[in-house]
């Protein structure tokens, strides 16, 4: 073990700073003569990039090493990424805390509304940024959380009116943010920089334990590619303290997400976590599907739907649905489209192709050779079962934020406690044409509050407080068999105005020893009208085959519960 020995700044955030300590090449230098066991100092490190570089403190190819860092506060000087992790095996990194100075978020208070309803003005916090970002979200002052029924404010756009105000125009909406209303306004990473507070790339079997994260432009914690096994334990998404000068309490953590997983071989072990108030998603586990561009023999080209992601590696299966023909790929070459020597008629396609539809894909590929010839025409879609995060288990956290746990693998959610989540989401996320298939998923012994209060969806499937959906076109939904195997058991649900349980799509689905506490109370969403999912119903489930429901209890249903408040319809015998 080494001990660095290092003479520690005492800075306040935003304090004018003298030159701080760098522990940084102290690091690589004992990694470099094989310590595997390396304590950084207690104290507060504020730390820029290195060498004008894109990222604060950056490990590559590091192997067998543990990282204590217990009472450690690293603070980024700038908007881009405080730490990159890339292709380390079997390394660990406890008790570091992440911040940032300035902070990438502002944060105010309405002043006033336009007669339009269109524009609102907001004064901001002493001590923070005196930024216009456009990444808006109305906050309830007596819940300091997200406030009931905000729609969603993409597309918004924030100006300075003042030194310390800002005019935020959206239409409508002054319908929802009202004169003493809290407002924040957040960004992700600097022009010259990149986004995201702590990044894993290409990991393999990479531990973060107690590690915290109090603010980040963009996510708080992204993990991508790579062989995954990752390990989250008792790590933390949470505002940080006040800034120097402020009187106001901070409202929000990360930017976007708050922890994400993505295109990873095994999924993570989420454990004992804690997040609170991230901009977007509290976490998710994410793939992807691919165009078949071209296809001769054993040889193919693949196109990503996904512009940030490695995709599909040497040993990767393809298939197009659960249960179809597979091929396991044998080499691998990324290509721009312009490279790939693609028909006529299929640059025509992908030229021409709409937001949102199959043909829809980035502008690089991959060249792949399969151990067999390909059974994908050009124009199909596929996904691989073994870039997923399949395994994952996301087990006994404290969640108090407005985004979804969303799920795109097999997986476990267990003994979690949601606090006003959006939902529990299983949802493949593709047009109603794309390869997708999640073959097992389990949420159990999960206890969800006041789930569906924010943002309003009327397009979307995903309609329930837990919801396991996939829409061709609406109102279509697909048929049952893209889900395998799902488990809704012995969760509480508490005070949800939504519908509880949301289910199509699958074959083999449970629902048992679920009890629903006081829900559909009050009317407060649309999510999935245009799916015609209705919100009076308790259980509602369509489009599935192998379906259980039972042992189930609902506690005071309220007014706007259906007087039968299970629905099931299963779908046609004989139908596909």
């Amino acid at each position: 073990m080494i001990r660095l020995s290092l003479l520690l700044p005492a800075l306040s955030l935003g304090a004018a700073s003298a030159e701080p300590v760098d522990f940084r090449p102290m690091v690589r230098d004992a990694i470099a003569r094989g310590e595997r066991r390396i304590v950084i100092p207690p104290g507060r490190y504020v730390l820029g990039p290195e060498n004008n570089g894109k990222v604060v403190w950056s490990l590559n190819n590091v192997k067998d090493v543990e990282i204590i860092a217990d009472g450690v506060t690293l603070v980024s000087t700038k908007p881009t990424r405080a730490l990159n992790f890339d292709h380390c095996t079997r390394f660990t990194l406890q008790g570091l805390t992440v911040d940032y100075d300035p902070l990438p978020f502002t944060q105010g208070t309405v002043i006033k509304t336009a007669d339009d309803k269109g524009s609102i003005e907001v004064r901001l916090h002493d001590g923070y940024p005196a930024k216009p970002w456009s990444r808006v979200d109305i906050m309830d002052p007596a819940t300091r959380f997200r406030k009931k029924g905000m729609p969603f404010l993409w597309g918004s756009k924030a100006e300075m009116t003042g030194e310390r105000t800002v005019r935020v125009s959206y239409p409508k909406i002054a319908e929802t943010a009202k004169v003493g209303d809290l407002i924040t306004l957040s960004t992700g990473q600097d022009a010259d920089g990149i986004p995201h507070g702590v990044s894993i790339g290409h990991g393999d079997q990479v531990t973060l334990r107690n590690v915290s994260v109090f603010s980040a432009p963009g996510m708080g914690i992204l993990e991508c590619d790579g062989e995954g096994n990752a390990k989250y334990l008792g790590c933390k998404v949470v505002p940080g303290p006040k800034p120097q000068g402020a009187t106001e309490e901070r409202l929000l953590s990360s930017s976007w997400d708050a922890m994400q997983s993505k295109t990873i071989r095994r999924g993570p072990v989420v454990d004992k976590c804690e997040i609170r108030d991230a901009g977007d998603d509290s976490w998710s586990v994410q793939s992807s599907d691919f165009l078949v561009v071209k296809r001769e023999g054993r040889e193919i080209v693949i196109a990503s739907r996904d512009d940030y992601m490695d995709g599909v590696f040497v040993g990767d299966k393809l298939l197009a649905s659960l249960g179809g023909p597979e091929a396991v790929i044998t080499a691998r070459k990324r290509l721009d489209r312009g490279a790939a020597g693609l028909s006529p008629e299929v640059v025509t396609k992908l030229d021409s192709a709409q937001q949102w539809s199959t043909w829809k894909v980035s502008k690089w590929c991959l060249a792949l050779t399969l151990d067999r010839d390909a059974p994908f025409e050009v124009g199909t879609s596929v996904f691989s079962s073994d870039r997923m995060g399949n395994g994952f288990a996301f087990t006994n956290n404290k969640v108090h934020s407005s985004g979804r746990v969303l799920v795109k693998a097999a997986g476990l959610v267990e003994g979690n406690i949601l606090d006003m989540p959006h939902a529990i989401s299983v949802c493949p996320e593709v047009p109603g044409d794309a390869a997708a298939g999640i073959d097992g998923v389990i949420i159990r012994k999960n206890i969800i509050r006041k789930a569906g209060l924010f943002c309003p969806a009327p397009w979307s499937a995903a309609a329930g407080a837990i919801s396991v959906t996939a829409g061709v076109k609406p109102p279509v939904f697909r048929a049952p068999g893209l889900f395998r195997k799902v488990l809704i058991e012995n969760n509480t649900l508490e005070d949800c105005p939504v519908a509880n349980v949301v289910v199509t799509s699958t074959d083999g689905v449970v629902v048992r020893n679920n009890r629903f506490v006081r829900p559909l109370q009050e009317k407060i969403n649309n999510t999935g009208a245009s799916y015609n999912v209705p919100q009076d119903r308790v259980i509602w489930i369509r489009d599935c085959t192998g379906v259980n429901v039972t042992a189930n209890d609902i506690v005071s249903p309220g007014p706007m519960a259906n007087a039968e408040p299970v629905f099931i319809a299963l779908p046609p015998a004989g139908s596909p």
